[in-house]
């Protein structure tokens, strides 16, 4: 079961707040463009920033956490190479690996063999205004049988033969009102994308639909070679530019195959439909198809781990070897289950804020 809520947008939602806390100091225009580590690289001594004008400052704390995504995370810290060579936290060249997103495609139809009439629509998605939705997922015990992926499957009703678009091809009508409406504000920044329903699917004819497309959303097997890395290429700050080399392995491809397989075999068996996948996913190998797309979750980079040889941060979210260095949001997750990221992330944020406030107090 999925729960939704509308975009919440974390500025404006907390702005005021954020302006009027006492303990609470929030400079905008300031961008870090070096974590400084003292000489025996234990501890961060300070950062330093720069504005767009120029000017340059130096910002000194007692702790610091690194909260910028799983991309700038990493990017940053192995900018940070002026006393290590390599990067901060990156002495087991583990930092910008295992970057992980969650595939989002369509991957098939389902065509049930008697469609009942009922006021269930738990597989019906209207965005920003449905509350919860069904999907389909396998069992645990089924998931450890054939050794895959953990992963859903969402249905939108439609019609065989029509395009389907994964969610990197395709931005609903809604979300393009959005998108324009935020920019005539003249704010900035990234607007969530969520794949709607196939055209069809809003004027659907008499009775209960007996076709459905069948999207998939499932996790990304952890890859050290899927990583980030830094360009030759500078910004306007003089910081190296961000490479992403997003690569995946047989595991991921065989899950999401496996997974359609039982899924239509269980339907056939109990006489409920039948499901016909899609070519590209009938191969064995290892090839993805030009719809290959993903949720706009970024995570890993700086996985977690008891050992420093495993990952970048510990169970704290402390940077491995230096004493006063933290990540918080998805960078840290060491896997990436196919749930959308952002509720675990808030909470290992704000389990994150208590062990501060510990250890400061």
């Amino acid at each position: 079961m999925w729960q939704f809520s509308p975009p919440t947008r974390f500025g404006t939602k907390y702005r005021d707040a954020i302006v009027s806390a006492r303990n609470v100091h929030l400079y905008t225009h300031a961008n870090v463009c070096e974590v400084e580590a003292n000489e025996g690289l234990s501890a961060v001594d300070g950062l330093r920033v720069r504005t767009l004008d120029g000017n340059e400052y130096r910002v000194k704390a007692r702790s610091y956490v690194l909260a910028c995504c799983s991309i700038q995370n990493a990017r940053l810290l192995l900018a940070s190479n002026r006393r290590a060579n390599t990067g901060l936290g990156n002495g087991n060249d583990l930092v910008g690996r295992f970057f992980m997103e969650h595939f989002e495609m369509p991957c098939g139809e389902l065509v049930l063999e008697k469609p009942r009439s009922t006021k269930m629509k738990m597989y019906l998605l209207d965005y920003g205004t449905t509350k919860a939705r069904g999907e389909f997922s396998l069992s645990p015990r089924v998931q450890e049988q054939y050794g895959i992926l953990n992963g859903t499957a969402s249905l939108d009703p439609g019609a065989l033969g029509e395009p389907v678009k994964s969610t990197f091809e395709f931005i609903p009508p809604s979300m393009l009102k959005a998108i324009d409406e935020w920019n005539k504000g003249g704010r900035h920044g990234p607007i969530p994308l969520i794949a709607s329903l196939p055209p069809s699917a809003l004027s659907p004819p008499a009775g209960p639909p007996r076709i459905f497309h069948v999207m998939t959303r499932q996790e990304q097997a952890p890859n050290p070679n899927s990583r980030v890395t830094l360009s030759t290429e500078k910004d306007a700050m003089g910081m190296p530019r961000a490479n992403l080399d997003w690569q995946f392995t047989e595991l991921d491809k065989r899950s999401m195959r496996t997974y359609y397989k039982i899924l239509g075999q269980e339907m056939g068996r109990t006489e409920v439909g039948r499901v016909q996948l899609r070519d590209w996913l009938l191969s064995d190998d290892r090839t993805w198809p030009s719809f290959l797309s993903g949720g706009w979750h970024h995570m890993g980079t700086t996985r977690m781990a008891a050992d420093p040889k495993q990952g970048v941060v510990d169970a704290n979210c402390r940077v491995h070897g230096l004493g006063n260095l933290y990540v918080a949001g998805s960078a840290v997750y060491p896997t990436a289950g196919p749930a959308n990221p952002t509720l675990t992330l808030v909470a290992l944020s704000l389990r994150l804020s208590d062990h501060l406030r510990t250890k400061l107090a």
